[in-house]
């Protein structure tokens, strides 16, 4: 074996081994938590998808206080992990789990979890079949159960609160100022909202002053248990001051709202967030506070490990890719597949000396960017065309899909002019521009299939890599607002669909980097990743800058709404969603532009780039329906 492909597969152990070790060390705080996977069943009898973190102080004659937590629209149960390895390392036990039609948990088939009760105005999503299985736990303190939800999960478990007062200790709101029925007047439970100043939803629902929605009617009235008084009348609440009332039963219920630099978008989820939650949550049960913590004042004092795990993701990530990258290079060496290799075209990247190169670089760089707004709003209507029934995920995985449909438009037209104005002069034709199967010119039905082998062998070889990691650590990936998983049989049918989807992406994008010979680069490892970078910033390094953009307006200047491009049709939930675009297409264009400079065709790569985007946009969030 060549030395190089002994040190790809060196790297790829080590990584595979510290992403178990670093993962499972965090989960598990280093022996003294047990995770578990769980598969529950609703009243209707759909899955619910959940993971347990049980602390080993936690027994029948020492029963611990459990936290019920539901992660945020279109995401996964692994979000909530910054809270539960630091909740479970302070004693207490953990549920998270993935709500109705979300991840590995079932669309519903029935009412039991999505039907909203009048008083809570909103649907449970899994958190009642999730307490079901706590009730049966002889370990779990039921007097102290704590629902807590991450943005549209705050919406269910305050649902969920709501119906069941006389179970639920505390309910904890994270980036969310949803309450329930404004009719509702019954809130027999402890509350904290916990919304921090940057949270870009609630920046754009408050006009940019986050600290006007604790100034609502109805949070002031629950806060002062007075739903009789005028409006005005209901004092304002003071942020970080902790608030006693005498609820509907009778009972004195603690009140507070915390806000901390940011906990919506995970991305934005900081330490200051994470220390916020844990002091909200040991503060109220009286369990866990660190030492020396007094009072909220204190809280930057609380130690947290969370972002050490948030590295293991990383390596479980890059042990995937890595092990892509070697076994693409063994398999191109291979009696199978060393026919893939055809001879080289002539040079066809117009040359750097003549400056149409630099106004097709910048056309090639601007041109995602500039197609990102309208492309992610055209996801419902396409060129006029309404194409909203041939989604079957659910949120901004579609948006993703509209997007490069939109630039597969504009790639075309960029290489459509490259071709008349330089590629054909200099001996451009379809085959030189990487359509060959074989050096003789001739159509091999066999070469495409052979190619489209390659490809799954490859994207097969990471997945399988991940999976082993996942196995052993119980969960899929989790990072910033990046996801990815093994994935759930329910969701077969995506494969195909969402393959089929980015083929014009990925084949335009091919064509149009001709243009400026991406692949053109010397043969070397030097050449490929000079290769690989050209191509990063000619298709999704302008899209980081302007998620890097939008960060800094919104951490820095505490605004969305000042920028209109922004705020309307709700285009920051997708300009958040920038960043996993950003590492999952880098991935693919890399994969692409390696693969198709080995074989001097587009097939291999393409047939790759395909496979990875699909096992990328398919395997989390959420699920619009399985079938057509």
């Amino acid at each position: 074996m060549k030395p190089k492909r002994i040190f790809g597969v060196a790297v790829t152990f080590v990584l595979f081994a510290l992403a178990l070790i670093l993962i499972i060390g965090i989960d598990t705080n280093w022996g003294n938590t047990t995770v578990k996977k769980l598969t529950l069943s609703t009243a209707d009898g759909d899955v619910i998808s959940a993971i347990l973190y049980k602390p080993k102080t936690a027994t029948p004659d020492n029963p611990a206080p459990a936290v019920m937590y539901a992660h945020g629209g279109n995401d996964m149960l692994e979000q909530g992990s910054a809270y539960a390895v630091e909740l479970a390392r302070r004693g207490y036990v953990v549920i998270s789990w993935d709500y109705t039609g979300c991840h590995n948990s079932d669309i519903a088939t029935g009412p039991s979890e999505t039907a909203p009760s009048e008083a809570a105005g909103a649907p449970t999503m899994g958190a009642e079949t999730v307490y079901n299985t706590l009730k049966t736990f002889n370990f779990i303190d039921q007097s102290k159960i704590v629902a807590m939800g991450h943005s549209m999960g705050g919406q269910y478990t305050m649902a969920f609160s709501i119906n069941n007062q006389e179970a639920v200790n505390l309910q904890v709101n994270l980036g969310m100022n949803y309450y329930g029925s404004p009719k509702n007047e019954d809130y027999n439970f402890n509350f904290v909202c916990i919304i921090g100043d940057a949270d870009e939803s609630c920046l754009v629902r408050s006009n940019n002053d986050v600290a006007s929605i604790f100034k609502v009617e109805q949070i002031r009235r629950i806060f002062f248990g007075d739903f009789k008084s005028e409006a005005d009348k209901v004092p304002e609440i003071e942020i970080g001051k902790k608030y006693y009332t005498t609820s509907t039963n009778g009972n004195t219920y603690s009140r507070t709202v915390y806000m901390p630099d940011s906990c919506h978008a995970y991305y934005l989820v900081t330490n200051d967030a994470v220390q916020t939650v844990v002091y909200a949550v040991t503060s109220n049960i009286g369990l866990g506070l660190d030492a020396g913590v007094e009072s909220y004042e204190d809280h930057g004092k609380i130690s947290t490990v969370w972002q050490v795990k948030d590295i293991g993701f990383i390596l479980m990530l890059a042990a995937a890719v890595a092990g892509m990258v070697v076994l693409a290079n063994f398999l191109l060496d291979t009696q199978v597949f060393k026919g893939l290799k055809l001879s080289k075209t002539p040079t066809l990247g117009i040359e750097k000396s003549n400056w149409m190169h630099w106004v097709f670089f910048a056309v090639l760089v601007i041109l995602p960017v500039a197609l990102f707004r309208p492309g992610i709003t055209a996801s419902r209507s396409f060129l006029g065309i309404n194409i909203s029934k041939l989604w079957l995920l659910g949120g901004t995985n579609n948006s993703y899909i509209s997007w490069q449909w939109t630039v597969s438009i504009g790639m075309i037209v960029v290489f459509l002019a490259y071709h008349f104005l330089w590629g054909r002069k200099h001996g451009g034709n379809l085959l030189n521009y990487g359509f060959r199967t074989a050096d003789d010119g001739s159509f091999r039905i066999g070469y495409i299939g052979k190619a489209f082998l390659f490809g799954l062998l490859t994207v097969g070889c990471g997945y399988i890599i991940f999976s082993l990691i996942s196995a052993y650590t119980k969960q899929g990936m989790h990072i910033a607002t990046f996801m990815l998983s093994t994935i759930n049989t329910n969701r077969t049918l995506c494969i195909l669909m969402y393959f089929l989807f980015q083929i014009p992406y990925f084949l335009t994008s091919s064509l149009a980097l001709k243009s400026i010979g991406v692949t053109e680069t010397e043969d070397s490892t030097k050449g490929t990743l000079k290769s690989i970078l050209i191509g990063t910033v000619c298709t999704v390094a302008g899209l980081l800058l302007l998620w890097l953009f939008f960060v800094l307006i919104v951490t820095q200047g505490k605004t969305v709404t000042n920028s209109t491009y922004f705020a309307q049709d709700r285009v920051y939930i997708s300009t958040i969603a920038i960043f996993p675009l950003f590492i999952g297409m880098t991935i693919a264009n890399a994969l692409n532009i390696t693969v198709s400079k080995k074989t001097n065709s587009i097939w291999a790569g393409l047939f790759t780039a395909l496979l990875w985007g699909t096992w990328m946009l398919i395997s989390c969030g959420g699920m619009a329906k399985y079938i057509y």
